[in-house]
């Protein structure tokens, strides 16, 4: 933990002495700018009330494959993960290595998050046409300590409004071909600390993940495998002005030797401006770009862009980015009362995992970028969006082939007299290209008195996305307390490649999950929650070996000053 502290002081230190020069004027920050013709859901996490950031983002989420730690990405309207971009206190978090953004190991204590959907690929990068979501830290003084089942324990403490720590354990068992017990750890701390026109933010995360069925060196499996990871980002801004630098380490051991390691970096900025030229015309243009590193590999991308905000009888958007390695994109969105539309293009470079590989993974140099249009129309509550790709990237898994050197030798009787001389070659997995797909659906989403209600229906060739989703939440307070009650299931998921099924059945198995949350707020800043996930204790396998949690029971305490 010293170590840890040590390391992240010291990069904060560094960025704080970059040079500041460049931000010369204020105006609304450019990440808060309304956009016509798309929607917005803005949710702030709570650690009294919430257990893991991706289910306020996405209440859909039932269960996470391997419970904490494992994998768990934002998967929108059937697009890939890499489709959507993640934005922590403005620094651009999909990492260089993978693309996408594991939401596993971000634990709530206090966040602003907005999630923005739609076709709207300008404002944040040529390929975020499945959404992005921007993260904002903040810190609110006082302590928030939970006791739950499965060894699950949890504290946070911010001692002042511009610094806060937080601790995470829990006991669960990542795979259901064994009985082993395995320990996810999170220790993570924050600062948000004004110098003067500028704000510093400080987002550092050091966690280990035990989990099954890893490989030794003789490729013998093993279940004593361990991911010891660090997140880390520093960022400086006004609201004129963003720079920083997001890092993204992680270890693998197996039976105690390291075996695998991954090491990632963005060094990010961002300038724009918004002027006002009339009560009905408003523009926004920037330039922003990133210095992103994976390994021994670098690539550089940068791109300016133009928001035009109009009203004249109608709402109208129009969006222009232009980037290096042809990273451009365009949008149009028109608005009127309910109603909305919008269109808009992709264009995602691969990454330099995809492009370089591993000692795993063998490299595609000649990788082609993933190019796509999108549209969506809606009104109110309810919405429908079709996106077709020309090219898609989808990873290719490790296979042996075997050559015959030499043919068997058989007598005239046909009995075999010498065995044929074979030679057999294993071929590393790989990234690929694998050819157009399209997704489409519907989203329906209102809420009525106590009672909301969201559904989607999912057309789409990815596999593992479900093809009805339906959340139903009624919350009600009486004397004081508040009571919720949410159900969430996931339909109809089409399998993978990997996915073997028993006979007969067509789908992965559904995903449903009942839960109850009991919160008392008190006027002298004592809370109180009362929590149980997965009342009815489904059990469940998510994806082959990986089943969900059980019921949860959860207590936590909160006092803020």
């Amino acid at each position: 933990m010293e170590r840890f502290l040590y390391d992240n002081i010291v990069k904060i230190a560094i960025v704080i002495t970059l040079p500041l020069w460049t931000a010369f004027a204020l105006a609304e920050d450019v990440e808060e700018v309304v956009v016509f013709a798309q929607q917005v859901k803005a949710t702030e996490t709570d650690p009294l009330t919430d257990t893991k950031l991706i289910s306020g983002i996405m209440p859909d989420v039932t269960y996470i494959a391997g419970g904490y730690g494992g994998n768990v990405l934002y998967r929108e309207r059937g697009t890939q993960s890499v489709h959507t971009a993640v934005y922590r206190n403005g620094i651009h978090q999909n990492t260089p290595g993978s693309g996408w953004y594991d939401f596993a190991h971000d634990i709530p204590s206090g966040e602003d998050v907005k999630v923005i959907t739609g076709a709207n690929s300008v404002m944040y990068g040529s390929g975020s046409i499945g959404g992005t979501v921007l993260i904002q830290d903040t810190i609110k003084k006082g302590v928030t300590g939970r006791l739950g089942n499965q060894s699950h324990r949890y504290m946070s403490v911010a001692p002042t409004n511009w610094m806060q720590v937080t601790d995470f354990s829990a006991k669960q068992h990542a795979r259901n071909d064994n009985e082993e017990e395995d320990t996810y750890e999170n220790t993570s701390a924050k600062i948000i600390a004004d110098a003067g026109d500028f704000t510093l933010y400080v987002n550092a995360t050091d966690y280990s993940y035990d989990y099954d069925n890893c490989y030794t060196a003789s490729f013998s499996q093993s279940n004593d495998c361990l991911q010891d990871g660090e997140r880390f980002t520093v960022s400086v801004r006004n609201e004129f002005f963003t720079i920083g630098r997001a890092e993204d380490k992680a270890e693998y051991f197996t039976e105690g030797v390291s075996t695998y390691q991954n090491e990632s970096s963005r060094d990010f900025f961002r300038v724009g401006d918004t002027v006002k030229l009339s009560n009905l015309l408003e523009v926004t243009y920037g330039a922003d770009g990133s210095k992103d590193q994976y390994m021994e590999y670098e690539q550089d991308n940068y791109g300016v862009f133009l928001s035009v905000n109009a009203e004249f009888a109608l709402k109208y958007n129009f969006g222009l980015r232009a980037g290096n390695e042809d990273q451009n994109a365009m949008r149009l969105g028109i608005e009127k009362g309910q109603f909305f539309i919008n269109f808009g293009t992709s264009y995602r470079r691969p990454n330099l995992y995809e492009v370089f590989g591993d000692s795993y993974v063998d490299p595609n140099e000649n990788l082609l970028p993933e190019e796509g249009v999108g549209y969506e129309v809606g009104y109110g509550a309810i919405s429908l969006f079709v996106y077709d790709f020309e090219e898609a990237i989808e990873y290719t898994s490790g296979y042996m082939t075997t050559t015959i050197l030499e043919e068997a030798i058989y007598d005239d009787a046909g009995t075999l007299i010498l065995d044929a001389v074979t030679e057999s070659v294993w071929n590393n997995a790989k990234y690929n290209n694998s050819g157009a797909y399209t997704t489409k659906g519907i989203r329906f989403s209102n809420t009525w008195g106590p009672m909301t209600v969201m559904l989607k229906v999912n057309d789409t060739d990815q596999t593992r996305i479900p093809e009805y989703v339906g959340v139903l939440t009624w919350e009600e307070t009486f004397k004081d307390v508040n009571y919720k009650v949410q159900y969430a299931g996931q339909f109809d998921r089409k399998p993978g490649a990997y996915d073997f099924l028993p006979e007969g059945q067509e789908f992965l198995d559904d995903l449903k999950k009942l839960s109850l949350h009991i919160t008392k707020r008190f006027s002298n800043g004592m809370n109180l929650n009362f929590s149980v996930e997965n009342i009815t204790d489904e059990e469940v396998e998510i994806l082959p070996y990986y089943d969900n949690q059980g019921r949860q029971i959860n207590l936590t305490l909160q006092y803020n000053w």
